[in-house]
């Protein structure tokens, strides 16, 4: 045991390694960003900023071949910031001919308005915040409010069928935003009701994972968003970013005893994804709009653990169906990857590669101990698919449940729309590692009065 002068040498050492460290980081970047965002570490925040110009020209490389196989002419930049990003979209002048920079901090406004000033026709600011867009749908259901609206007043809008109407680049952590993402399609509301835009984002590797792994990962981790997720959408992993090169700073990592997640926290927390999604085209010729929702309540409901068997659980809804799913004449059709060029060894661990959906992809030998996670998202689709064409389906007690569902939903947020309560469910905190907040006790209400 060392003794106690010892110990106060570390202690001051310690804290004198990081004042150091912090006045080195308010020395280098003090110019350009606030003090909020470079005075506190945070585990996962949910906005993120691009810290430097050499961070910007790194991501600018290694998005060049993606950006080349684009014909969209607009894009909006969640929290541009100082604008180290902006730039390298103001250089594609012939591609990009409308940038929309949609930023929530006040502080960076005045900047980019002097960007709006020289690229008047072209570029167009706007103060908003679109990582937490689904407080603002949850507003406007409540007083019928038009703030969405007003966000994406500068978006074109196209059919749902026809080319993407945007790119969207950024660094978001928030899962909730994701989620939203699966929302909007689902309920047709929000952002993709104007079309189908393309994400190209920095995000955390345990939310990439969480969306893009398969059953083989583990049932706490390959859950109904995920199965949703990979149904709604395309997506491929670009590269690897470091975590440290952007604002606010990263908080150190401890990956504790009693995690459930930590075989997925522990996997590259030094570092963001950049990756990309984009909605499916041929989404409504899978399953046509106005089943979508039924899909999602299918989907969620009989996850609500993944270890529930699929054939005693649909005989609650249609009496005798067994012997239909277990003797199939129908021949299964193949899926294949999204993007053929993609290396399956190349994707970070836990993820797979973006496939085809069919709803002719039938899991081969169902029985009656077949369970709902052993089923990939394409199969779970095609089961829908089954159980939607059955001439029961009308009369089942399955339309009453998710009818009954989607009335006590009315009157809460959208974050609570796509969380009914699962085995052993995993919230963001528990994803993310973020503290969980505590209730305050008498003594803080009286002293916060």
């Amino acid at each position: 045991m060392l003794p106690l002068r010892s110990s106060w040498r570390l202690v001051r050492g310690f804290a004198s390694a990081s004042s150091k460290a912090k006045r080195e980081l308010l020395a280098r970047y003090s110019g350009e960003y606030p003090d909020k965002l470079l005075s506190k570490k945070q585990k996962t925040p949910t906005h993120m900023y691009v810290a430097n110009a050499e961070t910007a020209e790194r991501i600018a490389q290694y998005l060049e071949p993606h950006l080349q196989q684009s014909s969209c002419d607009t894009v909006l930049e969640l929290n541009p910031g100082v604008g180290h990003f902006t730039k390298h979209l103001l250089d594609r002048e012939s591609q990009f001919r409308k940038i929309i920079l949609l930023e929530s901090m006040e502080y960076f406004m005045p900047r980019l308005h002097e960007l709006h000033t020289l690229y008047p026709e072209r570029v167009k600011v706007r103060q908003g915040d679109l990582v937490n867009i689904w407080k603002l749908v949850f507003m406007d259901k409540m007083d019928n409010g038009m703030r969405v609206a007003e966000l994406l007043h500068d978006v074109p809008q196209r059919p749902y069928t026809d080319d993407i109407n945007m790119l969207v680049f950024g660094a978001v952590g928030s899962y909730a935003f994701f989620k939203h993402l699966i929302n909007s399609l689902i309920f047709q509301t929000s952002l993709y009701t104007m079309g189908r835009c393309e994400m190209i984002l920095a995000m955390p590797p345990p939310i990439y994972i969480h969306l893009t792994c398969d059953n083989d990962v583990g049932y706490l981790i390959y859950r109904s968003t995920t199965v949703l997720f990979q149904i709604l959408f395309e997506h491929r992993f670009i590269a690897k970013v470091p975590r440290e090169d952007f604002l606010p700073l990263q908080a150190e990592y401890k990956l504790t005893k009693s995690s459930k997640l930590g075989k997925v926290r522990s996997v590259n927390p030094e570092y963001l994804y950049l990756v990309k999604f984009v909605p499916r085209r041929n989404l409504h010729e899978l399953c046509p709009p106005q089943d979508l929702v039924a899909l999602w309540f299918f989907i969620k409901q009989n996850y609500v653990s993944r270890r529930n068997r699929i054939i005693p659980n649909l005989e609650k809804w249609v009496p005798g169906c067994g012997p239909r799913l277990i003797i199939n004449p129908h021949a299964s059709e193949p899926i294949t990857p999204t993007y053929p060029d993609e290396s399956p060894q190349q994707l970070p661990q836990y993820t797979t590669q973006s496939t085809t959906m069919s709803n002719r992809d039938y899991y081969s030998g169902i029985n009656i101990y077949t369970q709902f996670g052993d089923l990939r998202p394409s199969q779970m689709l095609t089961l829908f698919t089954q159980f939607r064409q059955w001439p029961e389906y009308q009369e089942s007690s399955f339309l009453a449940s998710m009818e009954n569902a989607l009335l006590k939903l009315e009157t809460v947020n959208d974050e609570d729309v796509v969380t009914l309560p699962e085995e052993d469910d995993i919230g963001a905190e528990e994803l993310l590692d973020e503290a969980k907040p505590t209730p305050a006790t008498g003594r803080q209400k009286a002293k916060a009065a």
